[in-house]
């Protein structure tokens, strides 16, 4: 394993569920954890939202938008 790599944990916001699920990814940096996580949180419209975490530091975090009624 790299030891410039670094664990990141990722709390992924399901609807189909009450808490969070967890997951982990070791890559690089910030920003290779970001990217992860964006893709993620794409990938299933039951995730409302994503943090990642290093240690106790939040890295990221983003909520699914809304839909915007307006324009229905």
């Amino acid at each position: 394993m790299d030891v410039s790599a670094k664990t990141y944990i990722l709390f992924v916001y399901d609807d189909r569920y009450t808490v969070p699920n967890l997951d982990t990814v070791i890559v690089p940096d910030d920003g290779r954890a970001i990217e992860f996580a964006q893709q993620r949180l794409c990938s299933s419209p039951h995730y409302g939202g994503i943090e990642v975490w290093e240690d106790d530091r939040l890295v990221f975090r983003r909520r699914r938008a809304e839909p915007d009624l307006a324009n229905d």
